[in-house]
């Protein structure tokens, strides 16, 4: 006779509140306010790109199924738009604290310890970082311009520095939202008001 596998029901309830309960609010200043502003002004701008994505997706497949047509340009075009929308999106997620976490670490973690953990790993790695992948997409992007690279496939799409410094542009934007991040741990671990759960 074989065992019956236990039955896993998920309160998503019960989730929701226990990672809500792991998160809080760092104190705001100035200059995070106007950082943060600028990164949900480009975000909102960029949201619309997946408009535009599912229009061309629909457009393509219409092409190629009803009309028996297909653009090797059409489908760089899809690649591309995925590109910015994901690359610009990682900033404006590190600005909303939307990134992954392990919730049930941090959620016995005391505010402070946690602030402190992500004070350093802001100024430790993630600015790091920033600085590496600005530093050499620079030069990335000046060879796809000074050659004037386009697309290995024929009828492919031309200018490829444009796409290439979509990376200055979404690490720029990353490090404008890390930085605004780290303001805010600062004000918090310094006890600025707002910070009351600092302990």
């Amino acid at each position: 006779m074989a065992s019956e596998k236990p039955e896993i029901v998920l309160d998503l309830e019960k989730i929701e509140a226990a990672a809500s309960a792991a998160a809080f609010e760092y104190p705001r200043t100035w200059l995070s306010d106007k950082i943060e502003w600028l990164i949900d002004l480009i975000g909102g701008l960029v949201n619309w790109v997946w408009l535009l994505l599912v229009v061309i997706i629909v457009t393509n497949v219409t092409m190629r199924y009803i009309l028996s047509v297909n653009y090797v340009w059409v489908e760089e075009v899809q690649w591309h738009i995925y590109a910015v929308g994901f690359m610009i999106g990682i900033g404006y997620t590190l600005r909303h604290d939307g990134h992954v976490r392990v919730d049930v670490i941090a959620a016995m973690l005391k505010p402070r310890t946690r602030a402190v953990i992500e004070f350093i790993g802001i100024a430790l790695f993630i600015l790091p970082l920033v600085y590496l992948m600005i530093s050499y997409a620079i030069p990335f992007v000046e060879r796809a311009w000074v050659r004037n690279e386009v697309s290995s496939a024929p009828g492919g799409l031309t200018n490829r520095w444009a796409i290439k410094s979509v990376i200055i542009v979404a690490f720029a934007l990353i490090g404008l939202a890390a930085t605004a991040r780290l303001l805010r741990v600062g004000a918090f671990l310094m006890g600025r008001p707002g910070s009351t759960s600092a302990r």
